[in-house]
């Protein structure tokens, strides 16, 4: 499964970044590009791209009707996800080194904006093998393997 790092300077006087990753919609079935409510290029021209709660929420999650018991669970997805999210992008981006995605990160070396490509295994509704597996996993375990030159 192909993935998009993305490093974007957010701050000025103190240089803080976004550190986001997506999946392009390529990536995934038909059904579940069906099911993602948000379908954006997130301003990033690289087409239309899915964050990874939406990837790896299970099907029936996502058919799920609104209401309180969709939302606790949609919680606990973002978190599994916030978490598999860093892995990945502590690998992609060194100075990165939060157990979880930051809204926003200091970094004082002010890098420049990125934007990589990496592949992983599919992820895709693999929400229960991550959240039971989550204090083991590794960007090698996710198969995690960045493609250069681009």
């Amino acid at each position: 499964m192909r993935i998009l790092f993305t490093r974007t300077r957010i701050g000025i006087d103190v240089p803080t970044y976004a550190y986001r990753l997506f999946v392009p919609f390529g990536e995934i079935s038909l059904e579940r590009q069906a099911l993602i409510a948000m379908q954006s290029d997130y301003g990033l021209g690289a087409g239309l791209l899915a964050r990874l709660p939406d990837v790896i929420a299970p099907v029936a999650h996502l058919e799920a009707a609104p209401g309180l018991e969709k939302h606790e669970f949609a919680k606990r997805i973002d978190a599994v996800a916030d978490r598999v999210g860093a892995i990945l992008l502590c690998a992609a981006f060194p100075e990165m080194r939060e157990p979880t995605m930051p809204f926003r990160l200091e970094v004082p070396t002010a890098p420049a904006n990125a934007r990589l490509f990496g592949e992983a295994h599919n992820l895709s509704g693999r929400y229960e093998t991550l959240s039971h597996g989550l204090s083991a996993l590794t960007p090698k375990i996710l198969g995690l393997r960045m493609e250069r030159d681009r």
